[in-house]
């Protein structure tokens, strides 16, 4: 019955992904600030199971913090920063919340700089030159990547137990992983046009920052002690156990073109 789920959703789910991811502008914006708003609620939700109960005013924070990281502009995101830091200190100030607080403001940073920094990078990456394809090239391989590391471990899997975040996750996959996700990377160039550098820097990020981005969430997810971010997808989790690798693997690839401007 979980199988079904997890098909039915994703026949449902990635079509619209790759055609929001291919059209990028406005829909893309709109479809992003979307999943941040909800990676935000299931943050907080995750972090409250935990007993660390973040003030909800760090969503809406989280938001104009969003904003300023689609913007660009750098004064705008310090601004934005200062005041979430500001706003959660005064909280905790004058409710006289001492015990936890350097807790509670740590938590938010990170998971504001997790979901509301990370998350806009997918939207900035489109507005670049051939960024629709670029994007949704880190979105296929990124998505073949994790398949081709889960196929590869459990089939020659030997060498388990080196992330203790994923135990089940073998030394063997993860080594596929990047094998497939080069394999795939170049075989997407030619079929939609993008220069071999262009490629090699999906196939980096793809295949090993996004490998990361899995086993990131999956120790939040371990220390925590939730099996799942959230129920939103069935069969699937939350929306960040579904963009926990593009999380990562977006802003390094990021990062890597903005060396060839």
């Amino acid at each position: 019955m979980e199988l079904i789920k997890r098909f039915g959703v994703a026949f449902v789910f990635v079509p619209i992904l790759l055609f929001l991811f291919g059209t990028g502008g406005i829909w893309l914006g709109g479809f992003v600030a979307i999943l941040t708003l909800v990676g935000l609620m299931e943050m907080r939700w995750m972090l409250k199971t935990k007993g660390i109960d973040i003030p909800w005013i760090m969503i809406p924070l989280g938001m104009v913090i969003f904003c300023a990281s689609v913007s660009g502009d750098p004064l705008y995101l310090l601004s934005s920063f200062f005041l979430l830091f500001v706003m959660i200190m005064a909280i905790d100030l004058f409710s006289n919340k001492i015990e936890g607080s350097s807790q509670r403001i740590a938590y938010s940073l990170m998971a504001v700089v997790y979901v509301a920094v990370f998350m806009p990078t997918i939207y900035q990456v489109s507005t670049l030159p051939n960024g629709p394809r670029l994007i949704t090239g880190l979105l296929v391989v990124t998505w073949l990547t994790d398949s081709a590391a889960y196929f590869v471990g459990m089939n020659l899997g030997k060498h388990r137990g080196i992330f203790q975040a994923s135990p089940k996750k073998s030394l063997e996959g993860f080594i596929g992983g990047i094998i497939f996700a080069f394999i795939s990377a170049i075989a997407y160039k030619y079929v939609r046009d993008i220069t071999m550098l262009q490629a090699v820097f999906i196939a980096i990020s793809a295949g090993i920052f996004g490998q990361f981005g899995d086993l990131l969430e999956s120790l939040l997810k371990r220390d925590i002690g939730v099996k799942d971010s959230g129920s939103l997808l069935p069969g699937h989790g939350g929306i960040l156990d579904r963009f926990d690798s593009l999380l990562i693997s977006t802003p390094a690839f990021l990062l890597m073109l903005s060396f060839i401007k």
